[in-house]
């Protein structure tokens, strides 16, 4: 499983179960002899995944500042998808949807009711503007997967985009962007390789 995760964050989902087992140092027969397919050791990987986002937000929830605590969730996320090419394929990739690999309904109607006091508490101290709740999470995470790794040269320009999702959120205060835009050079590339199919 360790390899797994290993290959499906540096490759993301196109890793095959061969990737695997040369990771693992093992022949590919030891990986189908543990798992019927790469399906379910997707989906072990990010039901454990969903595990890790329920214990982030605990420690969200222990920080005192409602909004602070909101921000630390998202940065905290958001960090760990940009890192895992596999997890942000999964949970917002072109193959989700019913039938794909991926978290249980379970699991994200537990992720959601974990997360409802986080935003209740935010709600309630006037942070956060109205309207705004847990599902909202889904949505704002579907767009900046589609900026994790957009920049080589800049692989944290995700975090502008957060911070501006974020004052979309807020109801007042907002700071200043933490990295600048992409440059036009780095704009152009970047939409024509979204034109051609190759980004």
């Amino acid at each position: 499983m360790q390899a797994a995760r290993e290959v499906f964050a540096r490759k993301g989902l196109s890793a095959t179960l061969e990737d695997i087992a040369a990771q693992a140092g093992v022949g590919v027969g030891t990986v189908y002899r543990n798992f019927a397919s790469k399906r379910e050791i997707v989906e072990t990987l990010y039901d454990e995944a969903i595990e890790s986002a329920l214990a982030d937000v605990q420690d969200a929830l222990a920080i005192e500042d409602p909004w602070q605590a909101i921000v630390a969730f998202f940065e905290v996320t958001a960090a760990n998808q940009a890192r895992d090419r596999g997890l942000g394929e999964t949970l917002h990739g072109p193959g989700h949807g019913p039938g794909a690999a991926g978290p249980s309904q379970l699991a994200a109607a537990t992720l959601v009711a974990t997360l409802q006091p986080l935003f209740e508490r935010a709600a309630a101290a006037g942070v956060i503007r109205d309207g705004v709740t847990a599902t909202d999470i889904w949505p704002i995470f579907t767009m900046l997967n589609s900026v994790y790794g957009l920049s080589e040269a800049n692989p944290d320009l995700w975090r502008r985009y957060l911070t501006l999702l974020l004052d979309g959120l807020r109801a007042t205060d907002r700071g200043a962007l933490p990295v600048p835009p992409l440059d036009v050079a780095a704009f152009t590339a970047a939409v024509s390789r979204a034109d051609s199919g190759t980004g």
